[in-house]
Parts: C-alpha cells; sequence; structure tokens
C-alpha cells in the first residue's frame, strides 16, 4: 500500500481524531447532533464553510476549484445501527467520516488545478430503522422521508451534483482489498393489520380469527416463493409484531412487518404484488379485514461503469493488482441505490474489517490505515476526474443514462 506520502503527519492526528471521536458517540438516524457537530468542526478547521443542516442532521460543503468544470460529491454517512449490545458503529460509518475528511484536506491543497467542484455531503439516517418515530417526524412536517438521501434529494441538496462517490465498508475481510461493480438489493416495507372480531378461547365459532388469517397469509408467502426467479432474488421476510392480546381470546388484532427486496425495481413490485394478493385471500378465507401499507424503501445500486474503471486504474497506483476485484455484492440495502438512479454513482466496498455488518464484533483491523487508504482513493480518483480540463468527468457525464429525472424519483416515492 502506498499511502506514506498521503497528508502530514499532523493532519493524520486530526483525521485520526475524528474518527474516534465518531465511534464513541453512535447515533440513530435523524438523530446524529453530536455527530454532526463533530464533523461540522471538522470541516470548518481546514477552512470550509458547512451549510446545513438538511435533513435534521445533514451537511454540506464545497471545495471549489480553480477552473469550471463538473461538480462530484463525496458521501459519508452519519449514523449507527441498534444490536444486542445497543448503538454501535458496527457498518463502518463513522470509517467513512474520516475518509472523507481525510480526502478533502488532501484536495484543498490542490483546488487551484482542479476543472470542477468538490461537494462534501453528510447523510444522515442511511439505516432503514425505527420506523414509526420517523413517520411521526414526517406528521410533523421535519422530515419528508423516512431516509437520508431521500431526503436530501427532496431537499435539492443533490441538484448541482453531477456524479457521486462513497466508499462502504467490506465485512469479515481483514485484508484491505478493494471490491468494484457489485450491486445491492432494493426493497420496499410493508405493514400488515389483520383485523377480526374478538370472542372467548372456548367460544371460536363467536369470533374472527386474525391470527389464522395472518398465518394463512405466510403460508401463501411460502408458497409463492419457488414462482420467484433467481434473477430477480426476491426476498420476503415478515415478522408478526403481534399475534393477540391474551391468551384466551380468540385474536382480533394481527399486525406484520415485511420488507420485500429485489435486484430490480420490477422484481420488487412483482413482489409487493404477491404481498398484497396474499393478504387480500388470507383475510377473506376467515372472514377478516386486511389492512397493508406501503413504505417507499431503497432502489438497488447501479454503478456506473465507467467511473468504476477509472477507481480500478486509481487503485492500482495504491493497492497491489491481487487486492482488485469485481462484482462483490454489497450486503443489504442502501439508499445510495436511489441516487444511483438519478447519476452515476460509485460505492466500492472496502476490506480491513472484521466480523459481520451490524454485529457486536464488527471492527477495522486499524483505523488510521483504513482512513488513509480509503481517503486516499476518493481524493486521487477526485482529481483524476477533474484534472486536465475536467475531462473524464464530463465523458461521464455525457454517457451516463441516469433511470428517472429528480420528479419522476418523487413521484416514485410518494406513490404516483
Amino acid at each position: 500500500m502506498k499511502t506514506d506520502e498521503f497528508l502530514t503527519q499532523e493532519e493524520r492526528l486530526t483525521v485520526m481524531d475524528l474518527a474516534e471521536s465518531l465511534r464513541e458517540c453512535p447515533e440513530l438516524g435523524f438523530k446524529e447532533a453530536r455527530s454532526s457537530d463533530i464533523v461540522r468542526k471538522a470541516w470548518q478547521s481546514i477552512g470550509l464553510e458547512v451549510k446545513g443542516p438538511y435533513a435534521i442532521t445533514g451537511l454540506r460543503a464545497e471545495i471549489k476549484g480553480g477552473h469550471p468544470g463538473p461538480s462530484i460529491a463525496l458521501l459519508c454517512e452519519l449514523d449507527a445501527v441498534a444490536n444486542s449490545k445497543g448503538i454501535m458503529h458496527a457498518c463502518g460509518h463513522f470509517i467513512q467520516s474520516a475518509q472523507v475528511f481525510a480526502a478533502a484536506i488532501d484536495l484543498m491543497g490542490k483546488r487551484e488545478s482542479l476543472s470542477g467542484n468538490v461537494v462534501l455531503i453528510a447523510c444522515p439516517a442511511e439505516e432503514f430503522l425505527e420506523i414509526e418515530e420517523r413517520r411521526m417526524l414526517q406528521q410533523e412536517g421535519r422530515i419528508g422521508y423516512l431516509a437520508g438521501k431521500q431526503e436530501l434529494i427532496r431537499l435539492g441538496v443533490f441538484d448541482d451534483i453531477d456524479m457521486a462517490m462513497m466508499l462502504h465498508a467490506h465485512p469479515d475481510t481483514p485484508e484491505y482489498k478493494l471490491f468494484l461493480g457489485g450491486t445491492n438489493l432494493g426493497f420496499t416495507a410493508k405493514d400488515i393489520g389483520f383485523t377480526g372480531k374478538a370472542a372467548h378461547g372456548s367460544e371460536p365459532w363467536n369470533g374472527k380469527n386474525a391470527l389464522q388469517a395472518a398465518t394463512l397469509f405466510l403460508s401463501g408467502i411460502n408458497a409463492n416463493r419457488e414462482t420467484f426467479k433467481d434473477s430477480d432474488r426476491i426476498r420476503i421476510h415478515p415478522i408478526i409484531t403481534k399475534g393477540g392480546d391474551v391468551v384466551n381470546s380468540i385474536p382480533d388484532d394481527v399486525r406484520i412487518e415485511t420488507y420485500i427486496r429485489g435486484a430490480t425495481a420490477e422484481a420488487i413490485r412483482y413482489g409487493c404484488s404477491v404481498v398484497d394478493r396474499c393478504a387480500e385471500a388470507a383475510a377473506k378465507m376467515m372472514d377478516t379485514s386486511a389492512a397493508v401499507r406501503t413504505i417507499p424503501g431503497y432502489l438497488p445500486l447501479r454503478q456506473d461503469p465507467i467511473m468504476t474503471e477509472e477507481m480500478a486504474k486509481t487503485a492500482r497506483n495504491i493497492l497491489p493488482e491481487s487486492a482488485i476485484g469485481y462484482g462483490v455484492d454489497s450486503v443489504g440495502s442502501s439508499d445510495v441505490g436511489d441516487l444511483s438512479c438519478l447519476m452515476p454513482v460509485i460505492q466500492p466496498t472496502m476490506g480491513g474489517f472484521v466480523g459481520s455488518l451490524h454485529s457486536p464484533g464488527f471492527h477495522p483491523v486499524d483505523t488510521l490505515s483504513s482512513c488513509l487508504i480509503g481517503g486516499q482513493l476518493l481524493s486521487a480518483l477526485t482529481y483524476s476526474l477533474l484534472s486536465d480540463g475536467g475531462a473524464k468527468a464530463k465523458r461521464i457525464i455525457k454517457e451516463s443514462k441516469p433511470l428517472m429525472t429528480r420528479q419522476e424519483y418523487l413521484r416514485y416515492l410518494s406513490g404516483r
């Protein structure tokens, strides 16, 4: 690895301080007040004007190049996750934020030779958690959508951005490997409520059993799994969040939550149609009612092929060739997939971490090395795209074919 000349010793200490400060104050989405303040002060310390907050805790700062040209966003995420050990940074977002900070320090010294601008964006609420609390924020008018990048898109924070990049931790990979061109699954969430009629458990004929309707629904989902194409990668994983009130009463209020994941928007829509019809059929069979609430989740990640190849060229100057691979998918889903439908985006994943994502055992092998390698990759690629009059960045913009406009995307989120 060739990071020996990347940043001074003093600059490295400030990067490490940011990473450790964030690690020590993990916060859930739209609640990252302390994390946002830490990032704001770090960006201000290198002379950046920080704007925001957007979407409650999100931030934005701009490194203006010496010449006009495209705008490239370097993204990091502020939130942590909850697991059996409480709230913790078990997804590597604190490293991600420090990588962007390291890249910004380096690019500040090169800004006069850039043909374009570098925009740092700290994004809240990437993890799709605490849905009911977020719906309350939505009802109060504090947010329009339930995820950070969705909300930043709605607010226009990305309106002047031409392309975006970020890195993400790759789990169970202690070696410093870089995985390019992978994807992840998108998803839609659904809340399903079966409503029946309560009766004493000894007289079930006087009731309408909502729990039986729910079990029929689950059986219907399972019976449909063999109809899913392997290439669609449809995953439906429901849980019963309320199964009744007391054991001696026929359940009249049973609730289920599920995600419907898929490799494409079309696959997700098909999976959703299966869930909807199984709920309707199960309710009819037990003479109950079913109410299905659909919550827009994330779209699958589309990695721009030209940006991916430019990152590969950049990485070969920093990592050994054997450490660069392709086509290894990210775990789970991310709202960066939504952004990738609007503009060229890459999110390579990088090793240097042990443990499974979101697990209590997840942590970096060496915090500083992860920050410096990632920061150098982001800085070097950005510089390559915006040097020589921004020729490479302009080519990416010209050849990119977004799936939808911002207006079309917002209509999609609103179900219109």
